[in-house]
């Protein structure tokens, strides 16, 4: 399946690429990569995803993942590099925190993958989800649409 790759800080196309046509996303992307730091992942030359860490206010560490549909085959090695990443910035004492949307699923599963624990309305990265990104093979649930309904499924942890 190939090796993914790195590029830090990430490129502005890259980080406007992730975050779609919305004007509000290609602002906060921006924002983020001017603000804080970035990292454009790859696999075989193919974006998959960009990571923003922003500091706040009380100097913690915002992590925002931000992924591409063509990262879906490769969401465990994604969590895998987020939680080597993160625990080696936690064990430097600096608290690493994200925010998932209530109801999204998939960005739960993210979340709980790469080491985070809710905590309120905050997820706190705790260090502890090696274990859980080696777990049997997830079973895709195929989602079902509704003749005529109209909903679309959800996408990905910020996709488009």
């Amino acid at each position: 399946m190939g090796r993914l790759t790195v590029q830090s800080p990430a490129d502005y196309s890259d980080c406007l690429t992730c975050a779609g046509g919305r004007a509000l996303a290609r602002k906060a992307a921006i924002w983020m990569r001017n603000n804080g730091d970035s990292v454009a992942i790859f696999h075989e030359g193919e974006l998959l995803a960009v990571v923003y860490l922003v500091p706040d206010r009380d100097g913690r560490r915002e992590f925002c993942l931000v992924v591409r549909p063509a990262a879906r085959a490769h969401i465990r090695k994604l969590c895998r590099l987020a939680h080597s990443t993160l625990k080696a910035i936690a064990d430097h004492g600096v608290v690493v925190f994200c925010r998932v949307m209530p109801g999204n699923r998939t960005g739960t599963r993210m979340a709980h993958l790469t080491g985070f624990t809710p905590a309120g309305e905050e997820w706190i990265f705790e260090g502890e989800g090696d274990e859980r990104c080696r777990e049997k093979p997830v079973r895709r649930r195929r989602q079902r649409r509704e003749a005529g309904s109209g909903e679309e499924p959800a996408v990905a942890a910020g996709g488009e």
